[in-house]
């Protein structure tokens, strides 16, 4: 693909991001994953706008009226971050939102839903997809001063590649090599065809060599330096991420803002109530409520992903580890699916916002299929623990999940459901970033989680590989540590071919088996959604560096370049 957005024949694109998908959430996180995040082909608009106003010239979230200079932006998220370093660190919504802000990727996902450049000119493959070459844009600094060149591309997939992380994530990668001072190669151990999707997530933002060199020093969590609209300025865990704005951004005349600052506010009503006091200017949310309190309300600007369908969609789901007891026996996989009364729960916690969810991609998806994942069955349920509890007495097992107030009672009410089919459930409730490194390393039987939203479902490979895979205690993203050597098949089919039916039918079968094996509990499609005051204007209407509308709200992230506040 190149500036003008011509591309090289690819499957048909998808969803949206995180390179190890924007996706790995516990309530949200993320590695490569979206971000993620999250080319490929599209099928719907960007994002689902169910607006009580519309933005003045525009709809919900985009604006076409004449932007305003200046100001500052304060967002209310769901959750900190563990650091700034796309090598180390775990990225979720939340990770994107900051790294929108301070970095750049080399390239983005369009509205359409194809891969357009960001940092980059062009990247265009050989005919085997076994080597990609990319041409970076003249004249981009690092906030420090120094160039964006091909040299300090490869270092940052040097770095990239020597993580114990996203090494696991690189594993396709033989190295990046230098061509010329603007010119790279991605030579590859096989051919894949979505890498330019894959540049789209947490490996795609690059860092300068004054950070790198940082963390070789040994400063773990080294002071981020990007090319973004954004200069970090202040950053108190818990508490606050603020930049301001680059005076010498490389996008004449963004940003807009003088300044935006991120608060994290885990709790959903108390996210609300901020919102609506005036503490924040807009708050993101997976809470369905959030959406329909906010529907018609004159004051407030509401955009959901609700009814996106570029590619695959992020999903609520229990997460079991299928090396840990008692969920290393299929028979309780099976129990705890057939134990979930899906319906009354929808009823609960979902606001009729969603469907009954049988797998990873919703009706009306070119991936859909009939997939036989188990249905609501109390009987069978209890037939199956009483068998397990013979052999191995009764089945016992922490249920996790992070310190949100809906998440409690999401877990306290499947509690109960597993309970009565005879399970012995014990609840946690911890910090986000806690949660996901337990998830990394296998410490943890059960737990809620939100991930998998990506322009291409080739981009979550390393979620659901049997080759990344590692024992209880090591460090896997395959967090569920489910190895079907069916689903392996698959996915390799999917990631290597460039006939759109093949690709079709490998993630079809991808999907088909997870309902077999079941390590993921589908509670339905994740509600994410954007809230906003009426003062600020386009948070949800990107414009790429190539023309081309950006997806605006993508699965609870947005890029901060184009707003710009009223008043």
């Amino acid at each position: 693909m190149d500036e003008g957005g011509n591309r090289m024949t690819m499957p048909e694109p998808i969803s949206r991001r995180s390179f190890l998908s924007r996706s790995a959430v516990a309530g949200g996180a993320v590695l490569l994953g979206a971000g993620s995040a999250t080319g490929l082909a599209a099928c719907s608009s960007s994002s689902s706008s169910t607006a009580g106003t519309k933005a003045q010239s525009g709809t919900a979230g985009i604006n076409h009226g004449t932007p305003k200079r200046g100001g500052t932006a304060i967002i209310g998220n769901d959750a900190d971050i563990d650091g700034f370093y796309p090598p180390s660190n775990h990225w979720d919504n939340n990770g994107f939102l900051y790294a929108n802000c301070i970095y750049d990727p080399l390239m983005a996902v369009a509205a359409d839903g194809s891969i357009q450049p960001y940092l980059c000119k062009s990247m265009t493959p050989n005919a085997d997809y076994t080597v990609w070459t990319m041409t970076l844009r003249p004249g981009i600094q690092f906030h420090d001063g120094s160039a964006l060149d091909a040299t300090v591309v490869k270092n940052n997939y040097d770095a990239l590649q020597a993580s114990l992380l996203t090494g696991l994530a690189l594993k396709f990668l033989k190295n990046v090599t230098v061509v010329d001072s603007m010119t790279v190669n991605f030579n590859l151990n096989e051919p894949y065809v979505p890498l330019p999707a894959g540049l789209a997530t947490q490996v795609g933002y690059m860092v300068s060599q004054s950070m790198i060199d940082a963390e070789k020093g040994g400063n773990s969590n080294p002071t981020p330096v990007g090319t973004g609209p954004f200069v970090y300025s202040s950053w108190l865990p818990n508490n606050h991420f603020t930049a301001v704005r680059n005076p010498h951004y490389w996008r004449s005349g963004y940003p807009y803002l003088d300044q935006i600052t991120f608060r994290p506010i885990p709790d959903h009503s108390q996210r609300v109530a901020t919102l609506q006091s005036g503490g924040v200017d807009l708050i993101v949310s997976t809470d369905p409520v959030t959406i329909t309190q906010f529907q018609g309300q004159s004051s407030y600007q509401v955009v959901d992903s609700l009814s996106d369908t570029l590619g695959e969609p992020d999903m609520s789901f229990i997460m079991l580890n299928c090396l840990a007891a008692p969920m290393d026996d299929l028979r309780i996989r099976q129990a705890l699916a057939k134990g979930i009364n899906y319906p009354a729960f929808a009823k609960l916690f979902d606001s009729g916002l969603n469907l009954a969810t049988t797998g990873l991609f919703p009706p009306g998806s070119k991936y859909f299929s009939q997939t036989g994942y188990p249905t609501y069955d109390p009987a069978a349920a209890k037939a199956l623990v009483k068998a397990y509890t013979a052999e191995k007495g009764t089945p016992t097992f922490d249920l996790a999940t992070v310190t949100d107030a809906r998440l409690t009672r999401v877990t306290q009410v499947l509690q109960s459901m597993w309970q009565a089919i005879g399970c012995k459930v014990n609840l946690q409730a911890i910090e986000q970033a806690q949660l996901i490194s337990n998830t990394i390393v296998g410490n943890y039987q059960a737990v809620t989680y939100e991930q998998f939203a990506a322009p291409d479902p080739s981009i979550n490979y390393v979620w659901w590989s049997t080759t990344t895979v590692a024992p209880v205690g090591k460090i896997a993203l395959n967090f569920a540590r489910n190895s079907d050597p069916q689903i392996e098949a698959a996915l390799v089919t999917g990631r290597s071919s460039s006939n759109p039916s093949d690709v079709i039918a490998a993630y079809q079968k991808v999907n088909e088996r997870l309902a077999v094996d079941l390590p993921y509990l589908w509670l339905g499609r994740t509600s994410w959604s954007a809230v906003a005051d009426s003062r600020i204007q386009n948070f949800a209407g990107t414009i790429l560096p190539g023309g081309k509308p950006g997806k605006g709200f993508d699965n609870g992230s947005f890029f901060s370049t184009q707003i710009w506040m009223e008043g």
